[in-house]
């Protein structure tokens, strides 16, 4: 039911050093390693088992167009200080998580005491969520929170996919290609509130777009049908988005995923939204949805990425129950 992909880990450093970490992450099973980016003056060593993508100076191109979960820092930490400080505060700038090493050498039987360094020889530093237990608190509390609302909202799904199907010719749900954590796709599923062609009449209808930036939104949407209004301004046709919390494709609270096209269109800070898993519920969602700004709502979804703690969560929850029941600021 859980769906899991490798982690794709990218190397600084094309000397010893990543050599020696680069024959480390291969051994571990779930771990993909892209290749390795040299630092300035370093000569690749002939055994990296990994190709060479460039200089480290294409850092930002790497780490803006591709899916990147983590970056190991391979180089000198005095000599080549200038180079790893310069990719450090890339990695912190578009929320990519790093490692530094701590120790030149490899440590198989023995484990550091008195601090937190992995045997892996690299202090291990990620965005969003400061401590490991709070991730791993935050997923348990999405698995029993979704299947609890599939099960006990089973009979108004079930009754809103026969509402869907007997007003309107097409499928019940709609899947789209959505942008996830550290840019991993995935397919959101909602309740189809459309017409069956809206993408390609969306490009009909561009020049008619409300919200400035890269998202497209009109207030009177002629693409929408009649159920699919209601089902919108309640959020009903967000439900089926409980199943892409279950398999881990999404929380319960985080910022709403995109999909590629706008995330093509980010300036660089505003990628660092995708530090975390998308959510059903955020900042953005109770504070006016489409009649906020774009930067604005980018802003409130750094907040939650800096911010986050299970309070945060349970009160963003709680703030939802009446904008949905409302229907406040959905279009």
């Amino acid at each position: 039911m859980f769906r899991s992909s490798p982690k794709h880990v990218l190397v600084v450093g094309a000397g010893p050093l990543a050599r020696a970490t680069v024959a480390d992450l291969r051994k571990r099973s779930g771990v993909a390693v892209m290749g390795v980016l040299a630092l300035p003056g370093e000569t690749p060593h002939d055994r990296l088992e990994t190709p060479v993508l460039g200089p480290v100076s294409e850092l930002p191109q790497h780490l803006f167009g591709t899916l990147v979960d983590e970056v190991y820092m391979a180089g000198d930490v005095v000599r080549d200080h200038a180079a790893l400080q310069e990719a450090i505060d890339e990695c912190e700038r578009i929320g990519t998580a790093f490692a530094l090493p701590a120790t030149p050498f490899r440590l198989h039987r023995s484990t550091p005491r008195g601090c937190r360094m992995g045997a892996d020889g690299f202090i291990h530093y990620r965005p969003g969520f400061a401590q490991p237990w709070g991730e791993r608190l935050k997923r348990a509390m999405d698995v029993a929170g979704a299947a609890a609302g599939l099960l006990a909202l089973s009979p108004l799904l079930l009754g809103v996919a026969a509402l869907i199907k007997a007003t309107s010719p097409g499928p019940v749900f709609f899947g789209q290609l959505r942008v996830g954590r550290n840019g991993r796709m995935f397919r959101m599923l909602k309740f189809r509130s459309m017409v069956v062609d809206a993408e390609k009449v969306q490009r009909e209808l561009l020049d008619a777009n409300e919200q400035e930036g890269p998202v497209f939104k009109i207030r009177r949407d002629p693409r929408i049908t009649r159920v699919g209004a209601f089902i919108r301004r309640y959020s009903i046709d967000e439900l089926p988005q409980l199943w892409n919390v279950l398999v881990g494709d999404m929380s319960i609270v985080g910022p709403r995923p995109p999909i590629l096209r706008e995330v093509q269109q980010y300036q660089p800070w505003q990628r660092r939204r995708l530090s975390v898993r998308p959510g059903l519920t955020c900042f953005w969602q109770v504070s006016g949805r489409n009649e906020i700004g774009f930067d604005e709502w980018m802003k409130l979804d750094l907040k939650y990425v800096d911010q986050w703690s299970v309070g945060t969560d349970v009160r963003l929850i709680l703030r939802t129950i009446p904008v949905v029941v409302k229907g406040s600021g959905a279009s």
